[in-house]
């Protein structure tokens, strides 16, 4: 039998089973049969990990089941790979978005200081720093993390 950390970590977190099955989308019957200890699949598993955001391995504590095991050991290896490439990805597109508005600010700045409307300007330029931060954000949570959640699957939610 394989030996579950769900019910520990369900219960670090201040979560009810149904509050559990909520964040997963699972029914809590699921939740239920798994806490008991009955095998599920590894999908499944994969969204009670992420929502506690740690990887699959680490949901339990002992496996026996050596064909079990293995899968998991695979998939927990795949989700690592998985975290490390978009960890990699996501700080890349974050520069690169951060570099393009700075050039883009420098731009807008050295416009300004060859205009006729410095002051008016100089108003706009000093409010778009941090409008253009605040929007980045937005690219990041709207754009980049969907993305990002479609092409890594076993990295969703997890830190």
């Amino acid at each position: 039998m394989n030996k579950t950390l769900i019910p520990d970590l369900r219960k670090q977190h201040g979560w009810t089973q149904e509050h559990l099955a909520t964040k997963c989308n699972l029914s809590v019957r699921t939740i239920q049969r798994i806490e008991a200890g009955d095998d599920t699949s590894l999908e499944t598993l994969r969204l009670i990990a992420n929502a506690f955001n740690v990887k699959i391995g680490d949901l339990f504590e002992s496996i026996s089941d050596n064909a079990k095991g293995s899968e998991i050991k695979t998939m927990n290896d795949k989700q690592t790979l998985q975290i490390k490439k978009r960890r990699e990805e996501g700080k890349l597109i974050r520069n690169t978005i951060q570099m393009i508005f700075i050039l883009a600010m420098m731009l807008f700045g050295y416009l300004l200081s060859h205009s006729n409307y410095t002051s008016v300007l100089g108003i706009i330029w000093v409010f778009l720093w941090p409008l253009g931060f605040y929007a980045i954000k937005l690219i990041k949570i709207y754009i980049i993390e969907p993305k990002m959640d479609k092409k890594y699957p076993l990295t969703q939610n997890i830190q």
